[in-house]
C-alpha cells in the first residue's frame, strides 16, 4: 500500500488569522515593505508565527549581515570564517547576509540603509574600522559588533590576541633551535602587524637573541614571493621565518621551492590563521589557528547582544571588549629543528 504524504501550503491568511492580525499587516512584515507602521511586537509576532507554522513563500528568519569593510571579499583567508560564523547564526535561527563595503560615500549611504531596515537583526562587521561607519552603526543603534584589530574600547570589539599568537609561534621556532627567525608580514601601518611584531620582538628578548632589523621584511601587497625573492637577493640569511598570515606563507614557500632551497630541511616557516592553502599546500603550513568554537566567538557574542537588546531594549552596559587568547598548532610539515 502506497502512503502519500500532503504537505499543506501555510498562506498569509494563516499567519494573520493565527497572530490575529490583517493580512495587509502579514504581507507588509513578510515582504520588508519600507515606512511599515506595523510595530515592532506585532512584527515578531508575524515572523514567528510564520516560522513556526513552515511558511515558505518568503525567507522568514531575521537577518545579520556580515560586512567586510575595505577588504578584499575574495581573500580566501575570510571565506572559512563566513562559512563559521552563516553556521553559528544557522543553529540559532538567524540567516546570514554578506556585504562588502569600500570607505567612500555610496557604500557609506549602503551601510546607512542596511542598518535601518527593519529586516535586519545585528550587524558583524570585519575590516579596519574608521570614525565613518563607527559613527553610522552608532546612529542607527542596531545591535552591531566589530571584529577585528582596535585600540578603541568603547565600541563592541572581539579580536584575537595578535600579540601573543605571534609570541607563541616565535618561541615554537626557537625551541626547534632556530635563531635567525625572520618576520614576513604586511604593512607595518596596520595594527595587527605592529602587534605581531611586537610579539615577535617579545620572543626574541626573552631567548637572549638579538633583534636584526634586516630579517623584518615586509610589504603593502602581502606577496610572500616577493619578499622570499628579497631576501635571496640581498643575501640574507636565515632558517625560519614567522608569516603575518598564511596566504604570505605559501608565497614563501613557493619562493623558497624556486629557488632549490628545502622547506623543512634547510627553512623552517610557520603561519597565522588559516585559509585553503593551509591543506592544499605541499608540504602543508605549519600554522597557528583558533578552532571553529573560537571563529565562533564573534557571532555568538552577537547574538547574545541582539536577544539581550530584545529583552531589554532600554538596559545599557558597558561595550564589549574581548579576546581571542586560545590558538591551536596545526602541525603542518613546514617546521624542523634547526640543520645548523
Amino acid at each position: 500500500m502506497i502512503e502519500w504524504k500532503v504537505e499543506v501550503m501555510v498562506t498569509q491568511k494563516d499567519i494573520a488569522d493565527h497572530v490575529g492580525v490583517s493580512r495587509t499587516a502579514v504581507s507588509l512584515v513578510l515582504n520588508n515593505a519600507p515606512n511599515s507602521t506595523v510595530s515592532e511586537k506585532t512584527r515578531q509576532l508575524i515572523l514567528k508565527a510564520a516560522r513556526e507554522l513552515g511558511y515558505r513563500d518568503s525567507d522568514v528568519l531575521p537577518k545579520i549581515c556580515y560586512v567586510f569593510y575595505d577588504r578584499n571579499p575574495n581573500d580566501p583567508r575570510f571565506s572559512h570564517h563566513l562559512k563559521v560564523a552563516e553556521e553559528a547564526a544557522a543553529r540559532s535561527g538567524y540567516s546570514l547576509v554578506f556585504m562588502s563595503i569600500r570607505p567612500n560615500p555610496q557604500d557609506h549611504q549602503r551601510l546607512r540603509e542596511l542598518a535601518k531596515s527593519s529586516d535586519t537583526a545585528g550587524i558583524l562587521v570585519s575590516g579596519i574600522l574608521d570614525d565613518t561607519m563607527i559613527g553610522i552603526l552608532e546612529e542607527s543603534k542596531v545591535p552591531h559588533l566589530y571584529y577585528g584589530c582596535t585600540d578603541r574600547t568603547d565600541i563592541p570589539v572581539v579580536m584575537g590576541d595578535y600579540k601573543k599568537v605571534a609570541y607563541d609561534a616565535v618561541n615554537y621556532l626557537i625551541e626547534l633551535g632556530h635563531r635567525r627567525i625572520a618576520f614576513f608580514s604586511g604593512s607595518l601601518s596596520l595594527l595587527i602587524i605592529k602587534r605581531e611584531l611586537a610579539g615577535y620582538t617579545q620572543a626574541l628578548q626573552e631567548a637572549g637573541i638579538e633583534l636584526d632589523k634586516s630579517l623584518i621584511q615586509t610589504g603593502k601587497e602581502e606577496d610572500g614571493l616577493e619578499l622570499c625573492n628579497r631576501m635571496h637577493e640581498l643575501n640574507i640569511e636565515y632558517t625560519a621565518a614567522y608569516c603575518a598570515n598564511t596566504v604570505i606563507q605559501f608565497g614563501v614557500l613557493q619562493g623558497l621551492k624556486r629557488l632549490g632551497i628545502d622547506v623543512p630541511g634547510e627553512i623552517s616557516l610557520i603561519g597565522h590563521e588559516y585559509s585553503e592553502f593551509v591543506k592544499l599546500s605541499v608540504p602543508q603550513l605549519t600554522t597557528f589557528l583558533m578552532n571553529n568554537s573560537q571563529k565562533e566567538l564573534p557571532m555568538t557574542r552577537l547574538i547574545e547582544m541582539i536577544q539581550r537588546n530584545q529583552s531589554h531594549p532600554n538596559n545599557q552596559t558597558a561595550p564589549l571588549y574581548e579576546l581571542i587568547t586560545e590558538y591551536d598548532l596545526f602541525p603542518g610539515g613546514t617546521t624542523a629543528i634547526c640543520p645548523s
